[in-house]
């Protein structure tokens, strides 16, 4: 089954659609090694992602990746190279940092698919990303992406990133049903994206609207949302979560990191910090560079 990331165009609120999936055995390659004719990208794709991870890339656009729902352009080469690298530097190389050997190795999704433009709904919504049984990620709107805008990288490329991987975790480790009890009859299911108004979702306890979907979302909603926030940018987001809604996130993030310490020997905090510094460090960064 297909798991759905939308961006409402008009309100420029990120979401997404989320099925539980069978994980795939970790020991086993999904990635074909047979690459043909490789040009200086795939090289790097094949030496930076490939050799030390076990996960492909794909920004060609093959036809059997594609959703045929929707009219679709590749990725631009340049544009596929400094998301590749943004994910390098930002995600892999923090997580490698942080986390035991082998983690990403066994855990994270095996194909990356770099979609060049958005997918068109005609009830106005745009499609960011789908997810497939936590073996592949297709990230869409690669052709609009801007370096510069830490917000805009979250939201299209990077949130979507950290949910479905974050579901692939508690799909291996379940994480405790204490975390379902916060809430208890909470969860609205698909009323999720019409049952709130502005700040009122945050107010009773959800990260983002589409927390309130089901348990699992609102767990890995919380991972994606906390390692992409500043520390200031955290406590401001808990302020405005008020007395009732801040003291629920706050329960459901103790329960996260003492999960993630027991099940995947990983600090969240460190995770945030390695992950802010990077973010803080962007600019140094060569994105063009495939040597």
């Amino acid at each position: 089954m297909k798991k759905i990331k939308y961006l409402l165009f008009i309100l420029v609120i990120t979401f997404s659609s989320c099925e539980e999936n069978d994980v795939p055995n970790p020991d086993e390659s999904a990635i074909s090694t047979d690459f043909g004719y490789q040009n200086q990208f795939d090289k790097f794709l094949a030496r930076e992602f490939v050799e030390p991870y076990n996960i492909e890339v794909l920004y060609k656009l093959p036809d059997i990746e594609s959703n045929y729902n929707y009219t679709l352009v590749p990725a631009e080469y340049e544009k596929s190279i400094k998301l590749a690298n943004l994910i390098k530097y930002l995600c892999l190389d923090a997580y490698s940092a942080v986390a035991p050997a082998g983690f990403l190795e066994k855990t994270f999704p095996k194909m990356l698919v770099f979609v060049g433009s958005f997918g068109y709904n005609s009830n106005g919504t745009i499609l960011l990303g789908t997810a497939e049984g936590g073996l592949k990620v297709s990230l869409y709107g690669v052709n609009d992406l801007d370096e510069t805008s830490p917000e805009q990288l979250n939201n299209y490329y990077f949130n979507t990133i950290h949910h479905e991987f974050g579901h692939v975790l508690h799909q291996n480790i379940p994480f405790s049903t204490d975390f379902t009890q916060i809430v208890g009859a909470g969860y609205i299911g698909d009323e999720w994206s019409t049952a709130w108004g502005a700040g009122e979702s945050l107010q009773a306890g959800f990260i983002s609207d589409y927390s309130s979907n089901q348990v699992s979302d609102d767990f890995v909603e919380l991972i994606s949302h906390y390692i992409l926030s500043t520390e200031s940018d955290w406590a401001t987001t808990i302020e405005e979560a008020g007395d009732v809604g801040g003291p629920l996130i706050n329960q459901k993030i103790a329960i996260i990191k003492a999960y993630l310490t027991s099940s995947w020997s990983i600090d969240m905090d460190e995770l945030r910090a390695e992950i802010q510094n990077r973010y803080a460090n962007l600019s140094s960064q060569d994105l063009d560079n495939i040597n």
